[in-house]
Parts: C-alpha cells; structure tokens; sequence
C-alpha cells in the first residue's frame, strides 16, 4: 500500500492535516473559462478536487526547482 492511499484512510479531523504537511486555507484566482474547464477535466481525470490538483502541480514545481523560492 503506497503512503498516499495510506493517508487517504485515515479519519480526517478538523484542524489536523491529512494530505499535507499544514492545513490548506482558501484562496482566490481569476482564471478564464477555458482554463478552469481544462482543470475541472484534468482534475477529473486524476479522480482528484481542482485544489488537489492545483496542490500537486505546484507541489511539483517545487521540487522540480529545487529551492528556487523561499517557502
């Protein structure tokens, strides 16, 4: 069992991260509506939400940089 599915089973709580290392917090983008279908379809694809999504990609770009922004 990969550590992913691992943490999908666990009992989510409020306030306590499950997917990630800190909690997510809402935030806002203006996006065009070809650009927001292209998620929603990717996102589908994946069998993930739009933020998970938008989450992993970044999360990607980071370790693709190595350190190149301060987080």
């Amino acid at each position: 069992m990969s550590s992913q599915s691992q943490k999908k089973s666990q009992k989510r709580m409020k306030g306590i991260p499950v997917l990630h290392d800190e909690l997510k917090k809402p935030h806002n983008i203006m996006l065009t509506g070809t650009s927001w279908k292209w998620l929603q379809l990717s996102a589908k694809e994946a069998g993930v939400s739009v933020g998970e999504f938008v989450e992993r990609w970044i999360k990607s770009q980071i370790k693709d940089t190595s350190g190149a922004l301060p987080l």
